[in-house]
């Protein structure tokens, strides 16, 4: 059983449910979340904020937040997913924010990364530095993200 199986079965034997807002996976989360049946038990829905105008606009992302840390920061992350969990009033959101190339600045190098996990218990935020293609970057960002939130669902 693969972690996509595993996150959907572990929310729907507790009958929680999920949300996520997206910028570098561009609604790869959301389609790897509704690829099984019976995901509509607890995938609420999801907001791809590719813009900054869309992080504010659709998930109340600070400006100021912006201008000061980033928008490919921890702190975006951590909005953009309280955001959408408020949006869908959701158990559960991801959020993923960072760059997949192959642009990219010296403070943000293409395969900067970082998914905020919020949960009825918290948050979880992870940093990951990936390498390849722009698809290998963004699948890797999906597979961590899933494969972290399995894991918080089993503690």
């Amino acid at each position: 059983m693969n972690s996509i199986e595993k996150v959907i079965r572990t929310l729907r034997n507790r009958s929680e449910t999920i949300s996520v807002a997206e910028s570098v996976t561009g609604g790869e989360l959301a389609a790897a979340l509704t690829k099984l049946p019976g995901s509509s038990e607890v995938f609420l829905g999801g907001v791809v904020a590719y813009s900054n105008e869309s992080k504010i606009r659709d998930l109340g992302v600070s400006k100021r937040l912006i201008k000061k840390f980033g928008v490919y920061s921890e702190e975006v992350a951590l909005q953009m997913a309280s955001g959408v969990r408020e949006k869908f009033n959701s158990d559960w959101s991801i959020a993923s924010s960072g760059v997949a190339g192959p642009g990219s600045d010296a403070q943000f190098p293409a395969g900067s990364i970082w998914i905020a996990i919020i949960g009825p218990q918290g948050s979880q935020n992870i940093r990951l530095s990936l390498q390849g293609s722009r698809e290998q970057i963004r699948l890797g960002a999906v597979t961590s993200a899933l494969a972290t939130l399995e894991r918080i669902l089993d503690q």
